[in-house]
C-alpha cells in the first residue's frame, strides 16, 4: 500500500496530484463547529482557501508548473500544427464562462511553447488546450491568457516528429 501511494505521487498529473491531496484534507463540517459568527466565518475562510488552492492547482501542467507568469498572448502568433478534436458542449461552455467576466478568471492559461529562432524572432507553439482555443477564437479575443514554457527545436520534434520545422530563422 505504501508503495502504490509513492508511485501515484509520481504518476498521477500535478492538477491530479493536487486534487488528490486535497481531497483527503478533511473540511469542516457543521457538526464539528459550534454555529457562532466568528465560527461560521472561519469555516467559510477555509472553504476560500480550499477552493483557491484548488484552482491553483487546476493552473498548473507539468509543463509550466514552475511558471507563475501569465501572458496576454496575440492570437494570431500561436501556431497549431496539430488539428484539433474538439467537443462542442465543452467548448460552448468555456464561451460562456469566458464571456462573464467574474468567471473569466476561472479559464486556466493554455501552456504555450516558446522558442527563439536560430537567427532570432520569437515562435509559439501550442498543442494542449484546444478548447479553450478555440473559445477565444470563436469569440474573436484578440489575446488568450497563456503561460510560456521556454523550449527548444528539440522539444518541437518531441511533439511534431519529422514534421518539425528544421530551423526556425
Amino acid at each position: 500500500m505504501r508503495v502504490m501511494n509513492f508511485i501515484k505521487h509520481f504518476i498521477l498529473p500535478p492538477s491530479r496530484r493536487c486534487l488528490y491531496r486535497c481531497r483527503a484534507t478533511p473540511t469542516p463540517t457543521p457538526q464539528r463547529a459550534l454555529a457562532t459568527e466568528s465560527n461560521n466565518h472561519l469555516i467559510s475562510q477555509q472553504s476560500n482557501n480550499l477552493h483557491q488552492k484548488n484552482m491553483a492547482c487546476l493552473d498548473t501542467t507539468v509543463h509550466s508548473a514552475g511558471i507563475a507568469e501569465v501572458h496576454d498572448v496575440p492570437m494570431e502568433v500561436i501556431k497549431r500544427p496539430i488539428p484539433s478534436v474538439l467537443d462542442e458542449l465543452k467548448v460552448q461552455s468555456l464561451m460562456t464562462t469566458i464571456n462573464q467576466e467574474s468567471s473569466e478568471a476561472e479559464v486556466p492559461p493554455v501552456d504555450i511553447l516558446w522558442i527563439v529562432g536560430s537567427e532570432g524572432g520569437n515562435y509559439y507553439f501550442s498543442f494542449g488546450g484546444c478548447h479553450r482555443f478555440e473559445a477565444y477564437k470563436r469569440l474573436n479575443r484578440p489575446t488568450i491568457k497563456a503561460k510560456l514554457v521556454r523550449s527548444t527545436l528539440g522539444d518541437l520534434y518531441h511533439y511534431m516528429g519529422s514534421s518539425a520545422p528544421k530551423y526556425l530563422a
